[in-house]
């Protein structure tokens, strides 16, 4: 039985459309559960004329908000010139004209405000709108809307917000998260209703803020095409809206654009900003500082036989070799031998293979290089199958994951197989449960390279399976504070997942760990039962992995130094 898609009207002005509005369009013709059947035009929504354009600002605004709002303009300009680089991002500032999209397109006059900041429709175009039999509404304008409108679909009138930070900051989408350097920038979706810009958040996702405000719009522009394709498609296969979110009160103007002298300290900080990544440190391994520092990865461990008891700070570091660093620890014993796979990043070819330490004690030995690819390895994830040793390292460099068997323990490995091709993913997690194989990974849905914010999960009947099938809910995890992977383990038969915290301008900052409560093929749920601070020692400004078994713990952390000595 064949049922209908998801009507889907999508609420625009005539003016030129953003890039939003066409990558919405597009997702949607893959969707299988919606179609974008309208857009519905508001005409005169804006003066062709610049002149009438300006005029029209004036009669709502002070002289100052506009040159406010050229100044804001020129700012962004520059910084998509300066600091845009991504071809992808870049087409996130991209205009279209309405002629370019082939979706039947449905002319209302533009909504007049009742009261000076809501907006509503006439008689007749709501009646034109009834006659469409519409079950959703999209607002893809700009206006606060009221009245009938919100009422006149099935599922009523739903808008997009980004860079809305708790709902308590309005603007620019992403400014005010940069301005206030916030380690994560909201997309939120919401069913609108008549308390000025209120309603129920029915979805809410983040993603890391970018140190600039034209990088962090490009960012959340890209990643909310997935958002809300992912919102509409559950919609249409449901028929249910999602249980409304609990959210403090909307209490801040809306759509403010920064004052002159919000823009001059934004400046400033930028300023700062950029000027330590120049000069002080890089968090890239492909650029060196004028410093000559780096952000440099290490590796500590300490025996213990209680993970939730261990004081990290007594745990003993690996010396970093020259030129390279430790990162990614996982620990395994195999027979009476205790060894530390980890990421060995050599700065020299800015490549990462898997390399073995031996642990003995207060005694470390580098055994040699375990996997060694022509391209970046990182994530040594390993799993035992009828006493066998597999690993999945993160090979998200080939746009595969991959399964390897040890041959001979613990530096010969040999590749056993793909197990998907074709994706972004990285830092994948396999085990089994519940009769079931289970593959947690994090995927750009984007394609824009932002792997820290959506949890995928898969399962299959067999380890090495050749079809794994996508949890219906993907992404569970939609937060870039909890959704990137930093290990897995067992407590008894406690499922303990480790998760990173991205923070502002900084990958890896921290990092806690979740109990996987309910995991099935229809559902995922967790809770957090531990949270770890990186201050394990002097000048340690991140830590992102963590591993524990048999009673050896593992974790890495993060300093800024020069790479040519060894450190630990």
């Amino acid at each position: 039985m064949n049922i209908r898609k998801l009507s889907v009207g999508l609420l625009v002005d005539d003016g030129l459309q953003s890039s939003l509005i066409h990558d919405v369009i597009e997702k949607s013709k893959s969707a299988e559960h919606y179609s974008i059947d309208y857009l519905i035009v508001q005409e005169g929504a804006r003066d062709k004329n610049r002149f009438g354009r300006i005029s029209e600002f004036l009669r709502k605004q002070s002289f100052f908000k506009l040159i406010a709002a050229v100044c804001f303009k020129v700012m962004t300009a520059l910084e998509v010139r300066l600091f845009v680089r991504d071809p992808k991002l870049k087409t996130a500032f991209d205009q279209f004209p309405l002629e370019y999209f082939d979706v039947e397109k449905i002319s209302v006059r533009s909504p007049r405000p009742s009261d000076g900041s809501v907006y509503r429709y006439c008689e007749e175009d709501l009646i034109t709108l009834k006659s469409l039999n519409i079950d959703v509404l999209v607002d893809g304008q700009s206006e606060l809307l009221g009245g009938e409108i919100l009422t006149i679909s099935k599922f009523g009138l739903v808008a997009l917000r980004r860079g809305v930070k708790g709902l308590n900051k309005s603007g620019p989408p992403g400014f005010w998260e940069v301005f206030d350097q916030e380690p994560s920038t909201d997309l939120i979706i919401q069913k609108l209703s008549d308390e000025s810009d209120g309603g129920n958040v029915l979805m809410k996702a983040s993603i890391p803020t970018k140190p600039t405000y034209a990088q962090n719009f490009a960012q959340i522009n890209k990643k909310s095409n997935v958002f809300m394709h992912r919102f509409l498609e559950d919609l249409g296969m449901t028929r249910t809206l999602p249980r409304a979110l609990a959210e403090p009160p909307y209490a801040h103007a809306h759509h403010t654009t920064p004052s002159l002298h919000v823009m001059a300290l934004y400046q400033v900080k930028t300023f700062i900003i950029m000027t330590r990544k120049l000069f002080t440190r890089s968090s890239s391994a492909d650029r060196r500082t004028i410093s000559g520092k780096y952000d440099r990865w290490g590796v500590a461990y300490m025996f213990t036989e209680d993970w939730q008891d261990s004081v990290l700070s007594r745990s003993k570091a690996i010396a970093n070799p020259p030129y390279r660093y430790l990162a990614d620890p996982f620990v395994c014993r195999h027979g009476d031998l205790d060894v530390c796979f980890v990421e060995d990043y050599d700065f020299r070819t800015k490549k990462g293979k898997i390399s073995v330490f031996k642990i003995n004690g207060n005694q470390y030995e580098e055994l040699g290089s375990a996997i060694d690819e022509p391209f970046h390895m990182s994530y040594p994830f390993i799993f035992t199958v009828d006493d066998e040793l597999y690993m999945c390292p993160e090979t998200g460099a080939i746009n595969e994951i991959r399964l390897y068997r040890c041959t001979e323990f613990p530096l010969r490995w040999s590749f056993h197989k793909t197990l998907i091709k074709d994706v972004s993913a990285v830092d994948t997690d396999i085990f089994f449960y519940k009769d079931k194989w289970w593959l947690l990974t994090n995927i750009d849905s984007s394609e824009i390279g932002e792997v820290c914010s959506e949890l995928h999960v898969f399962y299959a009947d067999s380890f090495d399976s050749d079809a794994w099938t996508p949890h219906p809910k993907n992404p569970v995890i939609f937060d870039s504070e909890r959704a990137r992977n930093g290990g897995f383990f067992r407590d008894g038969e406690k499922l303990l997942r480790v998760f990173q915290r991205q923070g502002f301008d900084q990958y890896g900052e921290s990092m806690g760990i979740a109990q996987i409560n309910d995991l099935g093929t229809d559902t995922y749920c967790e809770e957090t039962v531990s949270t770890i601070d990186p201050r394990l020692a002097p000048k340690v400004i991140g830590a992102h992995s963590f591993s524990f078994n048999d009673g050896l713990l593992a974790i890495d952390f993060l300093k800024v130094e020069r790479v040519k000595a060894a450190s630990g």
